[in-house]
């Protein structure tokens, strides 16, 4: 085990410019398919952006008018996998770029897992949380064992959303974990294809503003735990 997880490094960037992190995490992804030692798990932040996963139509022409009107966010298609989703400043974000064969047997164990990672963190700040049927993210105030109906929205507030990519076993993309970010901006948007979704966040529940390094240094000792490897943690804003 030692010898396939020392060369991971977790990296805390602060804020960076969402299509920065695109092509930093294309760059890490592909030399980590010939290199391990390239193996890194991002935390950073990002300024307001609309990001369309895989899942969502929109033309690039679409996607050009919306930046013309709006120029308050920007609006991004992405490559991850999922719908529409928001990133604000105070919303921790998470990259994990990792050979998910060295670690998990597909996807479905490894977005199993970061859905654990996340409960695991919450659990850490007191918030109880829980995954919903057929709903990919975590949320709390709810029932985690609420029936599925396509036709209803979960019963709680949804604190995390995932959304990733895996290129020749090496993931990319990961989750967004809400931590002190401003929640009506999520008027703006019908997120994760739910209109009238409602959202939370750590400082809502706990009334406590985290430091978002803070936080990532937490989601690294979970991820440790729970896989039984070292990690390397950095700040390098």
């Amino acid at each position: 085990m030692e010898n396939k997880t020392r060369n991971i490094q977790a990296l805390f960037l602060g804020k960076l410019d969402y299509l920065k992190a695109m092509l930093l995490q294309e760059e890490i992804n592909f030399k980590s398919q010939s290199d391990p030692i390239n193996q890194k798990i991002l935390f950073l932040e990002h300024d307001n952006v609309i990001t369309y996963g895989s899942q969502e139509k929109i033309t690039k022409e679409e996607i050009h008018k919306l930046n013309s009107i709006d120029k308050n966010f920007f609006y991004v298609k992405s490559n991850r996998g999922g719908q529409v989703t928001l990133h604000n400043p105070g919303q921790l974000i998470c990259y994990p770029i990792i050979d998910i064969s060295k670690y998990f047997s597909g996807i479905l164990e490894y977005v199993t897992f970061i859905e654990d990672l996340i409960i695991e963190t919450l659990k850490h700040y007191n918030i109880h949380s829980h995954r919903v049927k057929k709903r990919r993210g975590i949320w709390v105030n709810g029932d985690p064992n609420e029936k599925y109906d396509k036709n209803l929205l979960p019963k709680g507030e949804k604190i995390a959303a995932l959304g990733i990519k895996v290129i020749k076993n090496i993931s990319m993309h990961g989750f967004a974990l809400n931590i002190y970010n401003d929640l009506k901006v999520y008027e703006k948007i019908i997120p994760c294809g739910m209109p009238n979704l409602n959202v939370s966040s750590v400082q809502k529940i706990s009334s406590i503003k985290y430091d978002l390094e803070e936080v990532a240094v937490i989601i690294s000792s979970k991820f440790e735990d729970i896989l039984d490897l070292k990690l390397d943690f950095k700040n390098i804003k």
